[in-house]
Protein backbone atom coordinates (compact mmCIF):
# COMPACT_ATOMS: atom_id res chain seq x y z
CA UNK A 1 0.00 0.00 0.00
CA UNK A 2 1.45 3.49 -0.93
CA UNK A 3 2.43 6.10 1.81
CA UNK A 4 -0.14 8.63 2.13
CA UNK A 5 2.71 11.21 1.06
CA UNK A 6 3.39 9.09 -1.97
CA UNK A 7 -0.44 8.95 -2.63
CA UNK A 8 -1.12 13.09 -2.75
CA UNK A 9 2.38 13.06 -5.21
CA UNK A 10 1.07 11.19 -8.01
CA UNK A 11 -1.82 13.59 -9.09
CA UNK A 12 0.59 16.23 -8.52
CA UNK A 13 3.13 14.66 -11.12
CA UNK A 14 -0.08 13.57 -13.37
CA UNK A 15 -1.15 17.16 -14.08
CA UNK A 16 2.10 18.91 -13.82
CA UNK A 17 3.25 20.38 -17.27
CA UNK A 18 4.44 23.43 -17.00
CA UNK A 19 7.98 25.05 -16.69
CA UNK A 20 7.52 25.71 -20.43
CA UNK A 21 7.33 21.60 -21.13
CA UNK A 22 4.96 21.81 -23.43
CA UNK A 23 3.67 18.46 -22.85
CA UNK A 24 6.72 17.01 -24.66
CA UNK A 25 7.48 15.09 -21.95
CA UNK A 26 4.31 13.57 -20.81
CA UNK A 27 3.29 14.50 -17.40
CA UNK A 28 6.47 15.61 -15.75
CA UNK A 29 7.45 19.35 -15.56
CA UNK A 30 10.61 20.37 -15.72
CA UNK A 31 11.22 21.27 -12.46
CA UNK A 32 10.59 17.39 -11.55
CA UNK A 33 13.01 16.47 -14.88
CA UNK A 34 15.83 18.37 -13.57
CA UNK A 35 15.45 16.63 -10.36
CA UNK A 36 14.90 13.89 -11.48
CA UNK A 37 17.76 13.96 -13.25
CA UNK A 38 19.93 15.47 -10.98
CA UNK A 39 19.43 11.91 -9.01
CA UNK A 40 19.83 9.37 -11.59
CA UNK A 41 23.12 11.35 -12.32
CA UNK A 42 24.50 10.45 -8.87
CA UNK A 43 23.70 7.02 -9.38
CA UNK A 44 25.36 6.33 -12.84
CA UNK A 45 28.42 8.36 -11.11
CA UNK A 46 28.66 6.02 -8.27
CA UNK A 47 28.93 3.23 -11.28
CA UNK A 48 31.13 4.55 -13.35
CA UNK A 49 34.69 5.79 -13.41
CA UNK A 50 34.93 9.57 -14.33
CA UNK A 51 37.57 11.51 -16.03
CA UNK A 52 38.84 14.30 -13.61
CA UNK A 53 41.37 15.97 -15.72
CA UNK A 54 40.56 19.45 -15.23
CA UNK A 55 41.87 21.12 -18.33
CA UNK A 56 40.18 18.45 -20.87
CA UNK A 57 36.84 18.33 -19.20
CA UNK A 58 36.86 22.34 -19.40
CA UNK A 59 37.02 21.82 -23.04
CA UNK A 60 34.36 19.41 -23.42
CA UNK A 61 32.31 21.41 -21.15
CA UNK A 62 32.97 24.53 -23.67
CA UNK A 63 31.69 22.92 -26.38
CA UNK A 64 29.16 21.50 -24.64
CA UNK A 65 27.46 25.01 -23.45
CA UNK A 66 28.16 26.54 -26.98
CA UNK A 67 26.04 24.08 -28.16
CA UNK A 68 23.42 24.33 -25.30
CA UNK A 69 23.32 27.77 -25.37
CA UNK A 70 21.58 28.08 -28.57
CA UNK A 71 18.77 25.49 -27.40
CA UNK A 72 15.85 26.46 -25.85
CA UNK A 73 16.79 25.48 -22.83
CA UNK A 74 19.71 27.39 -22.18
CA UNK A 75 18.21 28.83 -19.00
CA UNK A 76 18.58 25.51 -17.77
CA UNK A 77 21.72 23.81 -16.12
CA UNK A 78 23.10 21.15 -18.34
CA UNK A 79 26.28 19.00 -17.38
CA UNK A 80 28.99 17.35 -19.68
CA UNK A 81 31.11 14.46 -18.04
CA UNK A 82 33.45 11.93 -19.76
CA UNK A 83 33.48 8.46 -18.40
CA UNK A 84 36.91 6.31 -18.67
CA UNK A 85 35.67 3.68 -20.68
CA UNK A 86 37.03 2.78 -24.33
CA UNK A 87 33.81 1.68 -26.04
CA UNK A 88 32.59 4.31 -28.62
CA UNK A 89 29.39 5.90 -26.60
CA UNK A 90 27.25 8.50 -25.38
CA UNK A 91 23.87 9.27 -23.48
CA UNK A 92 21.89 11.52 -21.85
CA UNK A 93 19.42 11.16 -19.13
CA UNK A 94 16.82 13.54 -17.90
CA UNK A 95 17.58 17.08 -16.75
CA UNK A 96 20.54 17.77 -18.58
CA UNK A 97 22.87 15.03 -17.96
CA UNK A 98 25.42 14.35 -20.76
CA UNK A 99 28.22 11.57 -21.24
CA UNK A 100 30.80 11.02 -23.43
CA UNK A 101 33.36 7.72 -23.29
CA UNK A 102 36.93 8.72 -23.83
CA UNK A 103 36.43 5.84 -26.36
CA UNK A 104 33.98 7.83 -28.61
CA UNK A 105 36.54 10.97 -27.84
CA UNK A 106 39.31 8.67 -29.19
CA UNK A 107 37.11 8.04 -32.45
CA UNK A 108 36.42 12.18 -33.16
CA UNK A 109 39.11 12.72 -34.91
CA UNK A 110 38.26 16.66 -35.10
CA UNK A 111 36.03 18.61 -33.24
CA UNK A 112 33.38 19.18 -35.54
CA UNK A 113 32.80 15.23 -35.52
CA UNK A 114 32.55 15.36 -31.13
CA UNK A 115 30.20 18.59 -31.27
CA UNK A 116 27.77 16.29 -33.58
CA UNK A 117 27.60 13.56 -31.44
CA UNK A 118 27.34 16.25 -28.37
CA UNK A 119 24.39 17.91 -29.98
CA UNK A 120 22.52 15.03 -30.50
CA UNK A 121 22.49 13.97 -27.29
CA UNK A 122 21.80 17.69 -26.06
CA UNK A 123 18.73 17.12 -28.34
CA UNK A 124 17.42 13.57 -27.00
CA UNK A 125 16.99 16.40 -23.70
CA UNK A 126 15.54 19.52 -25.32
CA UNK A 127 13.01 16.92 -27.35
CA UNK A 128 12.56 15.20 -23.83
CA UNK A 129 13.37 11.91 -25.58
CA UNK A 130 15.03 11.00 -22.14
CA UNK A 131 12.22 11.50 -19.33
CA UNK A 132 9.61 9.86 -22.50
CA UNK A 133 11.75 7.01 -21.80
CA UNK A 134 12.17 6.83 -18.06
CA UNK A 135 8.07 7.26 -18.17
CA UNK A 136 7.37 4.87 -20.83
CA UNK A 137 9.55 2.13 -18.58
CA UNK A 138 8.26 2.87 -15.33
CA UNK A 139 4.89 3.79 -13.09
CA UNK A 140 3.55 7.42 -12.19
CA UNK A 141 3.67 5.62 -8.63
CA UNK A 142 7.63 4.79 -8.99
CA UNK A 143 8.57 8.07 -10.05
CA UNK A 144 6.62 9.98 -7.69
CA UNK A 145 8.71 7.65 -4.84
CA UNK A 146 12.45 8.46 -6.48
CA UNK A 147 11.36 12.31 -6.55
CA UNK A 148 10.07 11.93 -2.92
CA UNK A 149 13.46 9.60 -2.64
CA UNK A 150 11.36 6.80 -0.75
CA UNK A 151 12.23 4.49 -3.86
CA UNK A 152 16.54 4.11 -4.24
CA UNK A 153 16.35 0.22 -5.51
CA UNK A 154 14.21 1.45 -8.12
CA UNK A 155 16.51 4.75 -8.88
CA UNK A 156 19.62 2.59 -9.13
CA UNK A 157 17.55 0.12 -11.36
CA UNK A 158 17.50 2.68 -13.94
CA UNK A 159 20.74 3.90 -13.80
CA UNK A 160 22.30 0.09 -14.12
CA UNK A 161 19.45 -0.18 -16.88
CA UNK A 162 20.93 2.74 -18.75
CA UNK A 163 24.56 1.89 -18.63
CA UNK A 164 23.96 -1.69 -19.23
CA UNK A 165 22.34 -0.36 -22.49
CA UNK A 166 19.08 -1.66 -21.85
CA UNK A 167 15.28 -0.80 -22.47
CA UNK A 168 16.05 2.69 -20.83
CA UNK A 169 18.86 3.89 -22.81
CA UNK A 170 17.40 3.24 -26.15
CA UNK A 171 15.37 5.55 -28.19
CA UNK A 172 12.89 5.16 -31.35
CA UNK A 173 13.99 5.55 -34.73
CA UNK A 174 11.78 8.28 -34.88
CA UNK A 175 13.39 9.76 -31.60
CA UNK A 176 17.48 9.51 -33.24
CA UNK A 177 16.03 10.89 -36.69
CA UNK A 178 14.60 13.99 -34.43
CA UNK A 179 17.41 14.35 -32.68
CA UNK A 180 20.02 14.36 -35.93
CA UNK A 181 17.73 17.15 -37.68
CA UNK A 182 17.46 19.42 -33.98
CA UNK A 183 21.62 18.28 -33.69
CA UNK A 184 22.88 19.33 -37.07
CA UNK A 185 20.71 23.05 -36.58
CA UNK A 186 21.98 23.57 -33.01
CA UNK A 187 25.55 22.77 -33.97
CA UNK A 188 25.57 25.19 -37.13
CA UNK A 189 23.95 27.91 -34.97
CA UNK A 190 26.66 27.04 -32.51
CA UNK A 191 29.52 27.48 -35.19
CA UNK A 192 30.62 23.77 -35.91
CA UNK A 193 30.28 22.68 -39.41
CA UNK A 194 27.58 20.06 -39.82
CA UNK A 195 29.33 18.04 -41.82
CA UNK A 196 31.32 16.64 -38.68
CA UNK A 197 28.35 14.73 -37.40
CA UNK A 198 27.90 12.84 -40.96
CA UNK A 199 31.30 12.19 -41.12
CA UNK A 200 31.74 10.82 -37.63
CA UNK A 201 28.26 8.61 -38.06
CA UNK A 202 29.78 7.75 -41.52
CA UNK A 203 32.86 6.30 -39.24
CA UNK A 204 31.31 4.64 -36.74
CA UNK A 205 28.96 3.27 -39.50
CA UNK A 206 32.30 1.37 -41.07
CA UNK A 207 33.74 0.54 -37.90
CA UNK A 208 30.34 -1.58 -37.19
CA UNK A 209 30.21 -3.12 -40.88
CA UNK A 210 34.20 -4.06 -40.51
CA UNK A 211 33.37 -5.44 -37.37
CA UNK A 212 34.48 -3.09 -34.57
CA UNK A 213 33.29 -4.51 -31.35
CA UNK A 214 34.33 -1.10 -29.51
CA UNK A 215 31.43 0.66 -32.12
CA UNK A 216 29.14 -1.62 -31.76
CA UNK A 217 27.78 -0.48 -28.12
CA UNK A 218 27.04 2.89 -29.86
CA UNK A 219 24.28 0.88 -32.94
CA UNK A 220 22.99 -0.66 -29.47
CA UNK A 221 22.25 2.48 -28.08
CA UNK A 222 21.42 4.53 -31.21
CA UNK A 223 19.96 2.53 -33.86
CA UNK A 224 21.91 3.77 -37.15
CA UNK A 225 21.60 2.52 -40.67
CA UNK A 226 22.88 3.98 -43.80
CA UNK A 227 19.49 5.40 -44.66
CA UNK A 228 19.23 7.41 -41.26
CA UNK A 229 23.36 9.01 -42.78
CA UNK A 230 21.46 9.00 -46.06
CA UNK A 231 19.05 11.85 -44.37
CA UNK A 232 21.45 13.62 -42.24
CA UNK A 233 23.14 14.00 -45.83
CA UNK A 234 20.66 15.51 -47.32
CA UNK A 235 19.49 17.74 -44.42
CA UNK A 236 23.38 19.10 -45.11
CA UNK A 237 22.81 19.37 -48.81
CA UNK A 238 19.10 21.37 -48.41
CA UNK A 239 21.06 24.02 -45.71
CA UNK A 240 23.13 24.98 -48.96
CA UNK A 241 26.55 26.30 -48.36
CA UNK A 242 27.36 26.15 -44.55
CA UNK A 243 30.53 26.24 -42.98
CA UNK A 244 31.50 26.54 -39.40
CA UNK A 245 34.69 25.40 -37.24
CA UNK A 246 36.45 21.93 -38.08
CA UNK A 247 39.13 21.68 -35.78
CA UNK A 248 41.04 23.00 -33.49
CA UNK A 249 44.10 22.47 -31.98
CA UNK A 250 43.23 22.64 -28.36
CA UNK A 251 40.72 19.73 -29.02
CA UNK A 252 43.68 17.55 -30.53
CA UNK A 253 45.88 18.91 -27.03
CA UNK A 254 42.89 17.45 -24.78
CA UNK A 255 41.76 14.45 -26.74
CA UNK A 256 45.54 13.29 -26.09
CA UNK A 257 45.46 13.54 -22.31
CA UNK A 258 41.94 11.99 -22.50
CA UNK A 259 42.77 8.78 -24.48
Amino acid sequence: MLKKSLVFAVPLLLIAVGCGSGGLGGSMSLDEEWQLGNQLAAQVESQVQLVRDPQALAYIRMVGERIHAVTPLANRPFDFEVINDSTVNAFSLPGGHIYLNSGLIAQADKVDMLAGVMAHEISHVVARHAIKQVQQQQEISVIAGILLGQNPNALAQIAAQVLAGGAMARFSRGDEKQADDMGLDFMTRAGYDPHGMLEMFQKLLSMEQRGSSAAARFFQDHPGTQDRIDDISGRIARMGRVSGIVDDPDYQVIRRRIT
